[in-house]
């Protein structure tokens, strides 16, 4: 038994026959397609019916498409609109951290939502995400980067695989879509003249030594102001990360790091520790000044309160010591590009800088510090010929020693000798 059928909608205007019928004729009405879908409560057949396509095969391929969910099990979602599904499932994500789930929010209210939130999820289709990228990404009032629209795209593919696993659609359309290429990543660091300049003209600032910890052990933002005192090993030059201090918009507090692989170890040399030691003691003369007003948070960096900072404020007060010491404007987060640079300049083995960043591979280091990796390795290529002893050290030496095979020819040419 046939399931279903598409047909066109005549207008009233159409010619028919005497017997009252439509006569074939060239006309401009939609096409529709009807599905039978099972059975109602009351035992008669349930039929789907859409109409509104502009030609018959649009109505042909709605009609197979509708089919294709009928045997997957997927259910009729027709009138749930993408903008209504995504909210329902960002709500059911529940073990998001928050800074994800701002990010995720961000993507929602800004960008899927006012472009396709109100398609019908049945309906998205690839060609629809490739006009909202190239629409992004040619709106000149938003700076749009490739690298973000993957990230936006990103969040859209998880929630429409969600979709998928639901059986709300059949195949996730973000799976199919030909992103813009993402540029490699670039840094802007600091020469070792240039960060030893900024922190001689930050010496007697009381959070000196936080900028120092920044620059010479490559912690991020927030895990240098997570750092607690007994996270510091100062007998064996260990700083042990374990949390952050994040602000997802609504007020700052300690979490976990950013990743599972930034949980760890980190050395640090004598100089850093002794800044470190210095630093005790200022907070502890500023402890002792405030008296039982002082709040006890045992981190190490602190307002001279002991409440701990919003992480936002070491970002605004490092872009105006930097403006002061009149040196080249980089982020906060620059200052640990920097040290990353500097180490791998120095000849510390990427695998080592990778682990003290706390990246999860050894590739993302690579990415990232793409302008020092060939400094580094001819470096090392130099490095290696110098060590190994050779008669012949240039290539003119060995350009005067003739082969055997040319001192063979050479006899063979001169002859027997007299």
């Amino acid at each position: 038994m046939r399931r279903g059928s598409v047909h066109q909608r005549h207008k009233s205007s159409c010619p028919k026959t005497p017997e009252g019928k439509w006569a074939p004729h060239k006309c401009r009405g939609p096409w529709s397609f009807y599905l039978l879908s099972g059975r109602r409560p009351d035992g008669k057949r349930r039929q789907i019916t859409r109409s509104g396509f502009s030609t018959k095969r649009e109505a042909e391929t709605a009609l197979e498409e509708a089919l294709a969910r009928e045997e997957a099990g997927v259910g009729d979602v027709h009138g749930v609109k993408v903008g209504t599904f995504l909210h329902q499932w960002l709500d059911g994500k529940r073990a998001l951290r928050d800074t994800t789930r701002r990010g995720y929010e961000i993507h929602l209210r800004r960008y899927l939502v006012p472009n396709i939130g109100g398609m019908r999820l049945s309906d998205l289709r690839p060609h629809h995400l490739d006009v909202l990228y190239a629409d992004l990404l040619n709106d000149q009032s938003n700076s749009m980067t490739a690298t973000t629209i993957r990230h936006i795209h990103a969040t859209l593919r998880s929630a429409l695989n969600t979709a998928v696993k639901r059986r709300l659609i059949p195949w996730n359309p973000a799976e199919h879509v030909e992103l813009p290429e993402r540029s490699r990543p670039t840094t802007s660091v600091w020469t070792p003249e240039q960060l030893g300049a900024f922190l001689d003209s930050i010496a007697d600032h009381r959070l000196y030594a936080y900028f120092h910890l920044v620059a010479f052990a490559g912690l991020r933002r927030g895990e240098a102001l997570g750092l607690a005192w007994e996270d510091i090993d100062f007998d064996h030059g260990l700083i042990r990360v374990r949390q952050q201090l994040v602000d997802a918009g609504r007020g700052a507090y300690l979490g976990p790091p950013k990743t599972r692989s930034g949980i760890g170890r980190v050395p640090v040399d004598a100089f850093t520790l002794d800044v470190l030691q210095a630093h005790a003691q200022s907070q502890g003369e500023e402890r002792a000044r405030w008296g039982h007003a002082w709040e006890n948070t045992r981190l190490v960096f602190t307002r001279e309160d002991g409440t701990a900072f919003r992480p936002e404020y070491l970002t605004h007060l490092f872009k105006r010591l930097v403006a002061a010491a009149s040196l080249p404007r980089i982020r906060l987060h620059d200052l640990r590009h920097t040290s990353a640079s500097l180490a791998l300049a120095a000849g510390v083995p990427i695998k080592v800088v990778s682990d003290r960043l706390g990246h999860s591979s050894t590739a993302i280091t690579s990415d990232l510090y793409t302008h020092v990796i060939p400094v580094v390795a001819q470096e090392a290529a130099d490095s290696l010929a110098a060590l190994i002893p050779l008669r012949a050290t240039r290539p003119t030496d060995l350009a005067r020693q003739p082969s055997s095979e040319d001192l063979a020819n050479r006899s063979d040419q001169e002859g027997p000798s007299q």
